[in-house]
């Protein structure tokens, strides 16, 4: 940006030349003078505007007859009129913005039923607070079911991308398989299935104890993802994925489960890459309730 900013110091030169100046008659100006000034202006803006944008745009980015006629539209418009220099700043402004709603909302605004509507409101005789206020409010609810219906797509083409289907399958069969072999895993209504080794006693955890854990996660292929190393780390059910957190609540102090959660009980479709966690992958944890809201040892 360092020869934008170049150009812009040039600009702000000629501002200052012609300032001085002010002061001379007009008739004192050389028209060719003036010209020669305009013609070696254009050639060192041009160059540095050239350069600087080749180093941060690529070149299919980079349009040059677009980018001249958008300099065309404002090189050319009369800077007395206030009015319209604010009304460009916001055309492009609301352009740009619609152009971000249309990426990554998925939200693609009619340019000329917005106009139409712009237009009805800005040439009234007066702006009534209570229909703005309305408006406003169903404005901001319609943008906020834009944005989830937005969110669902996005979650949907997750779902239904190859990885996921292929993650969710091989989980599927991996527990059917178990479940095949050993008839005493268990599977809930959810989906979560397990396996007791150690029941344990006293209460059942619920969602607001504090509860110590050692535990081992791993994938189907036994790759570790997460171990507690035998240390117990203590946590609430609801702050961890769903399965671990329902598979907390099936046990007792002292218990220890072999928990085998569907991806969609663990991290979903947006997996948990730093981990290694595909999407929709089925994770098997080897848990031991070591305590249940104990205070710590000073």
């Amino acid at each position: 940006m360092k020869k934008l900013f170049m150009a812009c110091g040039v600009c702000a030169m000629l501002f200052s030349a012609t300032a001085c100046n002010k002061s001379n008659a007009a008739g004192n100006e050389d028209a060719a003078f003036n010209d020669s000034i305009a013609e070696l202006a254009g050639k060192v803006i041009g160059s540095e505007i050239a350069g600087s944008l080749g180093q941060s745009m690529t070149p299919e980015q980079l349009k040059k007859d677009a980018y001249i006629r958008g300099m065309q539209v404002a090189i050319m418009a009369d800077t007395s009129d206030i009015a319209y220099l604010q009304g460009l700043r916001a055309g492009v402004n609301l352009a740009q913005n619609f152009d971000a709603m249309a990426k990554q909302g998925g939200i693609d605004i009619d340019r000329n039923v917005f106009m139409a509507s712009f237009k009805k409101a800005f040439l009234a005789d007066s702006v009534n607070s209570d229909e703005l206020s309305a408006n406003n409010m169903a404005l901001q609810l319609m943008m906020q079911r834009a944005q989830q219906r937005s969110e669902e797509r996005r979650k949907a083409e997750l779902e239904n991308a190859p990885e996921a289907k292929a993650n969710r399958e091989a989980g599927e069969k991996f527990i059917a398989d178990l479940k095949a072999k050993d008839p005493s895993i268990k599977t809930t209504e959810s989906g979560l299935s397990y396996k007791v080794i150690t029941e344990g006693a006293g209460d059942s955890i619920t969602d607001t104890d504090r509860v110590a854990v050692i535990y081992k996660g791993e994938l189907t292929d036994g790759t570790v993802f997460d171990d507690s190393k035998g240390e117990a780390r203590t946590f609430s059910p609801r702050s961890v994925v769903p399965g671990f957190g329902e598979g907390l609540k099936l046990m007792k102090k002292g218990a220890k489960y072999i928990l085998y959660i569907p991806g969609d009980l663990a991290y979903g479709v947006e997996g948990q890459p730093y981990a290694k966690i595909g999407p929709n992958q089925t994770l098997v944890f080897t848990v031991e309730v070591a305590g249940v809201n104990e205070t710590p040892k000073k």
